[in-house]
Protein backbone atom coordinates (compact mmCIF):
# COMPACT_ATOMS: atom_id res chain seq x y z
CA UNK A 1 0.00 0.00 0.00
CA UNK A 2 1.56 3.24 -0.80
CA UNK A 3 0.37 7.07 -2.46
CA UNK A 4 2.25 9.04 -4.43
CA UNK A 5 -0.05 11.82 -5.45
CA UNK A 6 1.51 15.33 -7.71
CA UNK A 7 0.54 18.69 -6.24
CA UNK A 8 0.32 20.51 -9.77
CA UNK A 9 -0.03 24.58 -9.93
CA UNK A 10 -0.91 26.72 -12.90
CA UNK A 11 0.69 29.77 -12.56
CA UNK A 12 -1.31 31.62 -15.39
CA UNK A 13 -4.49 31.33 -13.30
CA UNK A 14 -6.40 32.99 -10.45
CA UNK A 15 -4.94 32.58 -7.10
CA UNK A 16 -8.31 31.21 -6.03
CA UNK A 17 -7.94 28.32 -8.88
CA UNK A 18 -4.11 27.51 -8.85
CA UNK A 19 -3.90 24.31 -7.11
CA UNK A 20 -4.82 20.67 -7.71
CA UNK A 21 -4.32 18.88 -4.85
CA UNK A 22 -4.76 15.32 -4.80
CA UNK A 23 -5.46 12.80 -1.80
CA UNK A 24 -5.24 8.81 -2.41
CA UNK A 25 -4.24 5.64 -2.12
CA UNK A 26 -3.06 2.77 -4.41
CA UNK A 27 -2.32 -1.03 -3.78
CA UNK A 28 0.36 -3.24 -5.84
CA UNK A 29 1.29 -7.08 -5.74
CA UNK A 30 3.70 -8.86 -7.46
CA UNK A 31 2.70 -11.99 -9.38
CA UNK A 32 3.84 -14.65 -12.03
CA UNK A 33 2.97 -15.50 -15.22
CA UNK A 34 4.80 -18.43 -15.70
CA UNK A 35 7.62 -17.87 -14.53
CA UNK A 36 7.50 -14.14 -15.30
CA UNK A 37 7.28 -11.58 -12.35
CA UNK A 38 4.92 -8.88 -12.69
CA UNK A 39 4.05 -6.02 -10.53
CA UNK A 40 0.34 -5.38 -10.68
CA UNK A 41 -0.77 -1.99 -9.20
CA UNK A 42 -4.15 0.27 -9.13
CA UNK A 43 -4.32 3.65 -7.29
CA UNK A 44 -6.77 5.80 -6.78
CA UNK A 45 -7.60 9.60 -6.06
CA UNK A 46 -9.74 11.92 -5.24
CA UNK A 47 -8.69 16.28 -6.06
CA UNK A 48 -10.46 18.07 -2.95
CA UNK A 49 -8.79 21.37 -4.04
CA UNK A 50 -8.80 21.70 -7.66
CA UNK A 51 -9.66 24.64 -10.61
CA UNK A 52 -13.16 25.16 -10.74
CA UNK A 53 -13.22 24.79 -14.81
CA UNK A 54 -12.48 21.74 -16.91
CA UNK A 55 -10.89 19.92 -13.78
CA UNK A 56 -11.62 16.24 -12.85
CA UNK A 57 -12.62 14.92 -9.51
CA UNK A 58 -11.02 11.70 -9.64
CA UNK A 59 -8.00 9.83 -11.03
CA UNK A 60 -7.92 5.97 -10.99
CA UNK A 61 -4.32 4.41 -12.67
CA UNK A 62 -3.59 0.92 -13.46
CA UNK A 63 -0.24 0.08 -13.66
CA UNK A 64 1.67 -3.41 -14.92
CA UNK A 65 5.40 -3.45 -14.14
CA UNK A 66 7.68 -5.87 -15.96
CA UNK A 67 10.34 -7.36 -12.79
CA UNK A 68 13.68 -8.03 -13.95
CA UNK A 69 15.96 -9.26 -10.74
CA UNK A 70 18.76 -9.75 -13.15
CA UNK A 71 19.20 -7.30 -15.57
CA UNK A 72 22.26 -5.32 -13.68
CA UNK A 73 25.09 -8.07 -12.35
CA UNK A 74 26.80 -7.12 -9.15
CA UNK A 75 26.36 -4.52 -6.48
CA UNK A 76 25.23 -1.27 -7.93
CA UNK A 77 25.79 1.01 -4.80
CA UNK A 78 28.09 0.55 -1.89
CA UNK A 79 27.75 2.13 1.08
Amino acid sequence: MGYSGNVLANWEADKDNRWTVPVGLSVSKLVKFGKFPVKLGLAAQYMPIRPDDFCQKWNIQLSITPVLPKLIKGVLFDF
